[in-house]
């Protein structure tokens, strides 16, 4: 799954989730300042991820609280999972 992909799906997460339109979910988006995200929100949204993705549950961190750094960060995670099952 490439970046593109995985940008989609979180948007479609997100959207669905927090009742967002589309557009409002940009790649520099902050999922808590910009689009509403409280803590609750976030353990359930990590739970959506971590069904979505076959990844284990992320730690919110400001790190990944940007759109941009959180697909990185799923997109990491699919990386060692698909290298950690061709051993």
């Amino acid at each position: 799954m490439n970046k593109k992909q995985i940008f989609a799906k979180v948007s479609d997460i997100l959207t669905s989730y927090l009742q967002l339109s589309p557009d409002e979910v940009q790649p520099g988006s902050h999922i808590v300042n910009d689009l509403g995200a409280d803590s609750l929100s976030m353990v359930e949204i990590g739970f959506l991820f971590t069904e979505a993705f076959g990844i284990p549950m992320m730690t919110p961190t400001e790190n990944n609280m940007t759109m941009e750094n959180l697909i990185i960060e799923i997109e990491q995670l699919m990386s060692e999972i698909s290298t950690t099952e061709q051993r």
